[in-house]
């Protein structure tokens, strides 16, 4: 359709306008000429007054799949023939919801008039003509209802997506549990893994084991029965060489006295000379200023 069309073709297009059946430049032409003509404006309220009736009614008995089938191959043949014929005559058409009385040999038919919108030519005509079947063999009511179901269809697609990435961030985020996992186990089992065991130098009974895998620099500490420090205090690691005390971090026990921390730190292979623990002020020191309570020599 094009703008400043005239009143018989606006007519033709106010039923597609009603189930909101035509695309945004159809739409805009109708509604140009529905502006400025009365009869149209009357006519076009009714339609949808109608079509809003028919949305909310019981839903038809369904018509036979031959049936039905049969009418559609009739209105889609007859639309590709008008396209080219010069006069296109009215089509009478099955009814798929009115019932009456036949003579022998003749199915009820009720008219519909496609070849006014045929003689526009090119794809509007086919596709006036195919909506018009649509309307035929599923009535304004399953009309409406297939048009809400796609709505619907819609809003569940975009859900879908949406749960589909928030379901790949959490694989994500397992993948990289499971490669720290991985990276842990080789840190403790590898081939290059140097292991010291630490033992308590006070009263309480703690014991520790360092797992050093000198091929990636890597430090995981483990311990048990390691009681809490005093409040305002921590623990801090220390790794200790001929010429300095490294502090490996500081770490806080579990409630039931367990521990297990990792640091990175490149030192080279005969240069470790021992592992200590000591409890140190909350922050951490730069240097030991107690005792190590937990000790391993190389």
């Amino acid at each position: 359709m094009s703008d400043g069309m005239t009143h018989d073709a606006a007519r033709e297009a106010l039923e597609a306008l009603a189930l909101d059946a035509l695309d945004a430049s159809e739409r805009d032409a109708v509604m140009a000429h529905v502006a400025i003509c009365a009869t149209c404006q009357s006519e076009l309220a009714a339609l949808e007054h109608t079509a809003g009736e028919i949305a909310l009614a019981p839903a038809p008995i369904a018509m036979p799949p031959a049936q039905r089938e049969r009418i559609r191959a009739r209105l889609v043949a007859r639309a590709a023939a008008d396209r080219g014929a010069s006069a296109a005559p009215v089509l009478r058409v099955e009814s798929p919801s009115v019932e009456r009385p036949s003579a022998p040999g003749r199915s009820d038919v009720i008219p519909i008039d496609i070849a006014r919108s045929a003689r526009r030519g090119g794809s509007a005509a086919l596709w006036m003509a195919m909506a018009a079947s649509v309307v035929a063999v599923l009535g304004i009511g399953g009309f409406l209802r297939a048009r809400g179901e796609r709505d619907s269809l819609r809003v569940a697609v975009q859900e879908a997506a949406a749960q589909r990435g928030a379901n790949k961030t959490a694989m994500d985020s397992l993948r990289a549990s499971l490669e720290d996992k991985d990276r842990m186990i080789a840190n403790l089992t590898g081939a290059n893994v140097a292991v010291m065991s630490l033992a308590s130098a006070g009263p309480a009974s703690p014991t520790g084991r360092m797992f050093w895998d000198q091929a990636h620099d890597a430090w995981t500490f483990v311990a048990h029965g390691v009681p809490m420090p005093k409040a305002g205090r921590t623990y801090q690691l220390w790794l200790v060489t001929p010429t300095a005390k490294i502090s490996a971090g500081t770490f806080t026990p579990k409630p039931n006295g367990e521990v297990m921390m990792r640091a990175t730190y490149a030192l080279a292979k005969d240069s470790l000379a021992a592992v200590a623990v000591t409890d140190e002020p909350g922050a951490g020191s730069p240097q030991p200023t107690t005792a190590p309570f937990l000790v391993a020599s190389k």
